[in-house]
């Protein structure tokens, strides 16, 4: 996933040296190889820098060399595809998207770090096409696009502040980002953390299905 998203759809935004490569730093923390596999993992050693932290993804669990990694985070992530299609792309809450642009980079870094949806770094918004709504001057909830291994785009960075929760705004920005997706002849699809089962069933009530269960290891290179 991640290396078919850095060497197509992202690649303007990735570095790639021969079979391994990452997203720019200030973008996002991903790094991908072609194929997983120990020579690779050696190649990706060498190929970051000493003390930034990546995160690489596999179908089974890992074990990483503590001489060459340190671990910060395992996460055990669902992938979800859209293939069940909704009657309509709007709701009563649509006349509220505003786009996001770069001067709101400080607003969506303090959602993001207040309700982490996943890593948002200060350039993130360079995988265009954020949007949010507000309420009386506040981010109230944001959701973009991340991830392009084509012909399929990542619906991201969905997350709603704890006090505007429970009224339809998540799912008013999903379907938005997810109608430019699809008007662009992508397929939608995402990541959610396996253990968050709210977010799963409102994913499956948008027409997404389960495709995959992965692990995502946030890890720092000694």
């Amino acid at each position: 996933m991640i290396w078919n998203a850095i060497t197509t759809g992202n690649n303007d935004i990735a570095i790639v040296d021969g079979d391994v490569g990452c997203y720019l730093p200030d973008i996002a923390p991903f790094a991908g190889m072609r194929v997983f596999n120990d020579a690779n993992l050696k190649k990706l050693y060498e190929f970051i820098p000493v003390n930034r932290s990546v995160a690489i993804s596999s179908l089974n669990r890992m074990d990483h060399d503590e001489n060459r990694w340190k671990l910060l985070q395992p996460m055990d992530v669902t992938q979800m595809v859209y293939e069940q299609s909704v009657n309509t792309f709007t709701t009563k809450n649509s006349p509220l998207i505003v786009p996001l642009s770069e001067g709101h980079i400080p607003l969506m870094m303090e959602l993001t770090a207040l309700t982490r949806p996943g890593p948002f770094l200060q350039q993130t918004i360079r995988f265009k096409n954020y949007f949010g709504i507000f309420i009386e001057g506040r981010l109230a909830a944001m959701t973009g696009q991340r991830m392009h291994p084509l012909p399929y785009m990542e619906v991201s960075a969905v997350c709603t502040h704890p006090d505007f929760r429970g009224l339809g705004y998540a799912k008013t920005l999903m379907l938005y980002v997810m109608k430019i997706i699809l008007d662009n002849s992508f397929t939608p699809f995402l990541h959610v953390l396996s253990n968050n089962s709210n977010a799963i069933e409102l994913y499956k009530k948008i027409g997404f299905r389960t495709r995959e269960q992965i692990f995502v290891d946030v890890i720092r290179r000694l």
